[in-house]
């Protein structure tokens, strides 16, 4: 195969969209650890390649990887621990451990001729002690959660090792999922109960600010970002900044019969806001909107 493009994750909300941006799916192969009867159907229909395979695996990464010519990397953990309180020590280290060991085996079994485009996280500001700071590309990253934490180092080797990469530091993803289980993150979430007529509860009267993106946009941006000149860089990833208040009352507008519980009970930061202007002035325009999301996600039959 001369134009080898791996996906790995790609039965995931993101891959599943990204997908769409290629006209010739022939190149393709998908790369998922778990085994989905209807990704595995799915892309059988859209003749796409689907290989069942765990990526800590070097012998498996070895023969996945030879002769790739772009590999979106998209792979790893999908449901990240929202505060301190819910964390599981054992979890975490097994999270970052992961995390590195697949990262240094795509290293090890490519080239710096094979472009990787790897998504990273906003989360890597998230231990910042100060409110509503703006960060960007050139902020001292402030990582707490082993899931931060990896996707930081996973830049850090991407760079030590003078790959050519990629970097998109996501902020929380949202839209439409076949699979109700990963629209788990409160952008999303939040639609979703609105949707089945649940109420929604806002700790700390709903202050905190999300950093969000669709993942329309997401899939667009890391088309975009394969240009030879991007070569080594990082960009931001940022669409909108909402308060929690902010998103629960767009979620009732279209929805009068839920409430909206406001709580005292304390959220570990406010948030803080990522700055987007350097993906902006390369000629990225993001084109989706939280609102419209919301109204056509709450109401659509």
């Amino acid at each position: 195969m001369k134009n080898k493009i791996i996906i790995t994750g790609g039965a995931g909300f993101i891959g599943t969209e990204l997908i769409k941006h290629f006209k010739d799916k022939t190149d393709l192969i998908i790369v998922d650890k778990k085994k989905d009867s209807r990704s595995i159907s799915r892309f059988k229909k859209l003749k796409i390649r689907y290989i069942q395979g765990d990526l800590i695996n070097e012998n498996f990464s070895k023969k996945i990887y030879k002769n790739a010519k772009i590999i979106f990397h998209l792979a790893g953990i999908v449901k990240v621990p929202s505060t301190d309180v819910n964390l599981d020590i054992k979890k975490e280290k097994k999270i970052f451990n992961e995390a590195i060991k697949i990262i240094k085996n795509l290293i090890k079994f490519t080239n710096n001729k094979t472009l990787i485009v790897f998504p990273s996280t906003h989360l890597i500001f998230e231990n910042c002690k100060k409110n509503r700071l703006v960060f960007n590309e050139k902020s001292k990253p402030l990582p707490n959660l082993a899931y931060a934490r990896s996707k930081l180092k996973c830049e850090e080797l991407l760079i030590e090792n003078s790959m050519n990469f990629r970097v998109l530091r996501l902020g929380s993803v949202y839209g439409a999922a076949e699979n109700e289980k990963r629209m788990f993150n409160l952008p999303n979430l939040f639609p979703l109960r609105a949707r089945k007529n649940l109420d929604l509860k806002l700790f700390s009267r709903g202050i905190q600010i999300k950093s969000i993106v669709s993942v329309k946009d997401v899939a667009r941006a890391m088309v975009f970002v394969k240009k030879s000149s991007f070569r080594g860089q990082i960009f931001n990833l940022v669409s909108e900044h909402l308060t929690v208040k902010k998103i629960g009352q767009l979620c009732k507008r279209f929805n009068k019969n839920i409430r909206l519980i406001m709580t005292k009970d304390k959220i570990p930061y406010e948030g803080y806001f990522i700055d987007c202007s350097k993906i902006k002035r390369k000629g990225f325009k993001f084109k989706d909107n939280y609102k419209k999301f919301a109204q056509y996600f709450i109401t659509k039959n």
